[in-house]
């Protein structure tokens, strides 16, 4: 078992494989893994409210996850509990897990699901008090086949207490989608470490409460390959406030002067997305950056200066339709010059010339730039400028643009959004904040998911909040863009948790975050409630 970190579908795998190589064969593994798992259905059938004759069954698929199944079958049968399987799709076809059903005591019932409700199998399922769902693994992708739903059906319906085998049957360990059919496990005990799939949504939702359990691979088997190379965590979501306080935020010391905090220099705003340019420009300011420069249009400048009084402006030129030029990029370059970091595309707008604009700052600017936005949309057609940066660059896209940076439709990225993610950062060496209800942050061999949130950043702004936040740390400290990138995301989802404990989560605005992240920093730094 490995401490904390999360594997791919392509990294257990790897294991695995690796495993038989070091000696420990799949036989091995299937039977430590059927072991621990008999171990936890033991320790359910002694929980109170269960009865004293529990009756377990079990739902196994044809593939090594059935096999645990099986295995876990014969421990229980000799630990005395009534035990029965139900083999979902016909007898194993993996080598391991057919020696696990010949290894079968002869005096378990067997049942075969054939879709008939009037079978045996099915008033098993009524009657058992614990079901465990062996049936499909971390390879299952897409819907429950027509063949099994009335199974799954029944299962969903009338199952009392269901404990899933490494992963419910039904959730995409890859990407955390879930069928419609998707087991509702009330416990899952995966195996050697958790699945990506497991953290993300929807997924996530139908593990419940979740146990990982050491079945013996080698310690070695986590080397030597190069898929093993990208090393994915999820600890700051593990993390109480004040222990994100106390690892995350720096202190300011009392001598210290707005210079200290760096100068922040924002390339945002056209006529049509005026708000996006203010949003980011707060966010960045109420995170503690020292000084703030806008630099956008007349039109922008105008209707953002009247709030914004701790900002300076700079006025841009833009063409006829409030759209900035790429003939602004000298004066930027000036601004840069004793700034910290740039912000760019926020509310920025797409047309060509924003699409020279951003590749030659991309590429001249000589402090980090973090993109978002229509910055990223001006930022594909030149993408291969990524590999000219002088800086360090941060790119914040949500699935549509991680799909339109990749080339690809954004139904794949769906299906595999952390393969997209560190690919582009990989690629070009830049750090990737792929935003949704779970943020993915990718930088060289490290990743991290970030799980705090709530549907109250599901509204416009809650992307030039999250852009702002990243900008203002990158501006004031020198960690890497990897820190700064989770604690913004931490920041700004453990806010919007907390503020939607006082108010709903449908009418709470960005801006209503925006004033409440002063009190919720007072907290993180140990201050009030």
């Amino acid at each position: 078992m490995i401490k904390d970190r999360i594997l791919t579908v392509e990294q257990m795998k790897t294991c695995e494989r690796r495993s038989e190589e070091l000696g420990v064969p799949a036989s091995q593994l299937m039977a430590t893994a059927g072991e621990k798992l008999a171990s936890h259905v033991m320790h359910e059938t002694m929980v109170e409210g269960q009865p004293d004759t529990p009756e377990v069954l079990i739902l196994a698929g044809k593939g090594n996850n059935g096999g645990d199944g099986l295995v876990a079958a014969n421990h229980l049968h000799r630990s005395g509990i009534s035990t029965k399987i139900v083999l979902c799709c016909g007898k194993p076809t993996t080598p391991a897990a057919i020696k696990a059903f010949d290894s079968l005591n002869k005096d378990i019932d067997v049942m075969f699901y054939d879709g008939d409700n009037t079978h045996p199998w099915a008033e098993a399922i009524d009657n058992a008090t614990i079901i465990v769902d062996a049936i499909f693994g971390t390879g299952f992708t897409g819907e429950i086949e027509r063949d099994l739903q009335s199974l799954f059906i029944k299962l969903n319906t009338y199952a009392k207490r269901v404990i899933a085998c490494d992963i419910p049957s039904g959730v995409d360990a890859r990407s955390g989608q879930a069928g419609v059919l998707a087991v509702q496990a009330d416990v899952t005990v995966t195996m050697h470490a958790k699945k990506l799939g497991m953290l993300l949504s929807p997924g996530k939702y139908f593990c419940g409460y979740i146990r990982v359990e050491d079945i013996g691979i080698p310690a070695a088997a986590m080397s030597d390959d190069p898929i093993m190379a990208n090393e994915i965590y999820a600890k700051a979501s593990m993390l109480d406030d004040q222990q994100l306080g106390k690892k995350f935020l720096t202190s300011r010391k009392p001598w210290a002067h707005k210079g200290t905090f760096g100068k922040l220099v924002c390339v945002c705003g056209c006529r049509r997305y005026i708000g996006a340019a203010g949003i980011s420009a707060t966010a960045a300011m109420r995170m503690g950056v020292g000084l703030v420069e806008v630099c956008s249009t007349g039109k922008v400048i105008d209707s953002l200066a009247a709030n914004l009084y701790e900002c300076t402006f700079n006025e841009m030129k833009a063409d006829a339709d409030g759209y900035m030029t790429s003939d602004n990029v000298p004066a930027i370059l000036d601004s840069l010059a004793d700034a910290k970091a740039l912000l760019l595309g926020c509310g920025l707008g797409h047309t060509p010339e924003t699409e020279k604009l951003v590749t030659e700052l991309i590429e001249k600017s000589p402090v980090p730039v973090i993109l978002d936005a229509d910055g990223i949309n001006s930022l594909v057609p030149n993408i291969d400028v990524l590999s000219k940066k002088q800086s360090t660059v941060i790119l914040t896209p949500h699935p549509g643009e991680l799909a339109r940076l990749c080339g690809v439709s954004q139904e794949e990225v769906l299906a595999d959004r952390l393969k997209y993610t560190y690919d582009l950062s990989k690629k070009y060496g830049i750090t990737v904040v792929a935003k949704s209800s779970e943020t993915i942050v990718c930088c060289a061999d490290r990743t991290e998911v970030i799980t705090a949130g709530s549907t109250a950043l599901s509204k416009g702004g809650s992307g030039d909040m999250l852009a702002g936040l990243i900008a203002s740390l990158t501006a004031q400290t020198k960690r890497s863009s990897l820190i700064n990138c989770i604690l913004a995301c931490m920041v700004m989802g453990r806010a919007a948790e907390v503020l939607s404990t006082k108010r709903s989560e449908r009418g709470i605005l960005t801006r209503d975050i925006l004033a409440y992240l002063p009190f919720f920093l007072k907290h993180l730094e140990g201050g009030e409630d």
